[in-house]
């Protein structure tokens, strides 16, 4: 009987009529993709942060703020402030797009992070896939696919990623990143330099600084491909050669970018000297372990007083993945080198770059204990993106081994795999638990906001970040009397309908002698059209 089944299935198999096991891999990869993707989507939608916070204050008063009277010029999208600040243009073109139609929504950032995060996992599809269909390993390639979404879509983290809009928003900076390497691999392969240098003018005009320590990462790929294949030197010559004269270019242009506010910039050898105390502190192993194991599970799931348990299961994964992170160098230096491996390394020496940015920068000020932040992992969970690309662009044909050696080779990775897209139910309910949490901080916030406009608040109550809490009194009155005179952000009728949680605010009575730089001069607030 079962020799028949078998002799049937063969046959349907045949006919099409019967499913093959690449067909229902994808079909399930697909539907884990969906899944993740809308379960990323309502969560910003319903517990993203529209209050205005951090950032975005100083946003308001340098640039949207001149939108607003109709003074603002190009050169506006770049301005930043002094020290380690970025210009963010695209991001100051979203938030125009919010104060037009949206009326100053910082949610919408986090909807636009969402939509990056599904063209960067379309991207990665068709790395994935593209070059390798019906090979055998298809089912082995749908998996890794699924994990990666798992990853970019994780509301891991607490949902930091998600529930400040503006760190959702810099998804776009890194599906920009990926679509300069892709360009770069093209570059290489088809000697067509203009869609290169297309490319690198946009991740340059677009990100700032994060493009350098990009472009930085790319240079360093091509350089270990062409120590591998030196037979194709002339093509990585002529990348490199575009890469540094359109990133030349625009660091020329950002020379003459306004700068207004902030803090000086500290000299690189206070920051290594600041560094060296941290490591005399002890705590240098968490610029190692926290990187590579906060992207697979933030929280400690133990109840409280198992402390040394989660302790132990964090190292004992960090040498795992240290163990990976050796495997992935070997192939990198030996194996084959396709467009999956090449965008792989390129990955994983960013991955890197970012860590040692936040340790110069970050961990040197506040301590080794800063690694410890949600909102950075997105920048960590490059290097488990890595990985999967590596394992993926590294199947093909394999010397003769035995088949125990070869099962156990490929368990691993898909042990991993499943694990990853396991564990994104616990996360998921974790960070859908602290929705009613967030709600209450929001509207605190708000509430203090609105306190701003009315009287200065006490610094020590307030819960509306910096630079609202502890900027000078006249600069924050200023600034939430242009909120309510415009009905905007937490003013904003709509706005409070969108998300009920937050108080219905009525617009703050302006003295009939007041002035407020970007404010109508004596003028009845209760009556200004929207």
């Amino acid at each position: 009987m079962i020799s028949r089944m078998n002799v049937l299935k063969e046959a349907l198999s045949q006919r099409g009529a019967w499913p093959s096991g690449r067909h229902v891999a994808r079909v399930l990869a697909w539907v884990a993709a969906i899944v993740l993707l809308l379960n990323a989507l309502y969560f910003v939608l319903r517990v993203s942060n529209p209050v205005i916070q951090q950032d975005d204050w100083y946003f308001l008063d340098v640039f949207l703020r001149k939108a607003m009277d109709g003074s603002l010029g190009f050169a506006d999208f770049f301005v930043r402030r002094h020290g380690s600040d970025h210009a963010q243009p695209l991001f100051k073109l979203i938030m125009l797009f919010e104060w037009r139609y949206f009326d100053l929504d910082f949610a919408v950032e986090a909807v636009a992070g969402v939509l990056a995060v599904a063209a960067y996992a379309v991207l990665l599809h068709r790395l994935v896939m593209a070059p390798h269909r019906s090979d055998g390993h298809d089912g082995t390639r749908y998996l890794a696919w699924a994990a990666m979404c798992a990853i970019v879509f994780s509301l891991n983290g607490d949902a930091g990623t998600w529930t400040w809009p503006l760190v959702a928003l810099e998804n776009i900076t890194t599906l920009i990143i990926l679509i300069f390497m892709l360009a770069v691999w093209h570059a290489r392969r088809n000697q067509r330099y203009l869609p290169l240098a297309l490319a690198t003018l946009l991740l340059g005009i677009s990100s700032d600084d994060s493009a350098l320590i990009a472009a930085f990462a790319v240079v360093l790929a091509l350089l270990v491909v062409r120590l591998r294949t030196p037979d194709e030197g002339h093509a990585s010559w002529k990348s490199l050669a575009v890469i540094v004269l359109c990133m030349v270019l625009v660091r020329i242009g950002y020379a003459h970018a306004p700068v207004v506010g902030g803090p000086p910039a500290l000299p690189i050898a206070s920051d290594l000297g600041l560094l060296v105390d941290r490591l005399r502190e002890g705590g240098w192993w968490k610029w190692v372990v926290m990187p590579l194991v906060l992207p697979v599970f933030y929280r400690n799931p133990f109840p409280p007083g198992h402390a040394d348990l989660w302790l132990a299961m964090q190292i004992m994964l960090a040498v795992l993945l240290i163990a990976a992170h050796g495997w992935f160098w070997w192939k990198a230096l030996r194996g084959n080198c396709n467009q999956p491996v090449f965008v792989a390394i390129c990955l994983m020496l960013l991955s890197y770059a970012w860590v040692a940015g936040i340790v110069l920068i970050r961990v040197s000020v506040f301590g080794n204990d800063y690694l410890d932040q949600p909102r950075y992992m997105l920048l960590y969970a490059g290097h488990l993106i890595a990985l999967l690309l590596m394992w993926t662009g590294s199947l093909g044909p394999k010397p003769p081994v035995s088949a125990r050696s070869r099962g156990m080779g490929a368990a691993v990775p898909v042990a991993g795999c499943l694990l990853l897209l396991a564990i994104q139910l616990p996360l998921s309910l974790h960070a859908w638990h602290l929705r009613k949490y967030v709600w209450t901080y929001y509207a605190r916030m708000a509430s203090d906001i609105d306190a701003f406009a009315m009287q200065p608040a006490p610094v020590s109550q307030c819960k509306a970040h910096r630079p609202a809490c502890n900027g000078a009194r006249t600069k924050r009155r200023e600034l939430t009397l242009l909120l309510s005179e415009r009905r905007l952000n937490i003013y904003s009728p709509r706005v409070q309908r969108w998300h009920k949680y937050l108080p219905v605010l009525s617009p703050v009575p302006v003295r009939a002698d007041a002035t407020v730089p970007g404010m109508a001069k004596a003028v009845d607030v209760s009556v200004v059209p929207r």
